[in-house]
């Protein structure tokens, strides 16, 4: 998809020289794939952190067993 829009040159200069990407295209792709991968990551968190298990350590070291 072709878009245009606008960029701070500054902010993406520092990007194209710390992850060391070939062109614009490609630091701008990483960073929209790393956003990405942080929301899901935090999605994660959150679900897993809902999770509720009522188990004890004893039968916790049963199943082990």
């Amino acid at each position: 998809m072709k878009i245009t829009t606008y960029i701070d040159g500054d902010l993406l200069k520092r990007a194209l020289k710390e992850t060391g990407s070939h062109s614009q295209r490609e630091v701008i792709e990483t960073g929209l794939r790393n956003l990405l991968a942080d929301f899901k990551r935090k999605r994660f968190v959150k679900d897993f952190n809902n999770l509720r298990l009522n188990l004890s350590l004893e039968t916790l070291k049963k199943e082990r067993s």
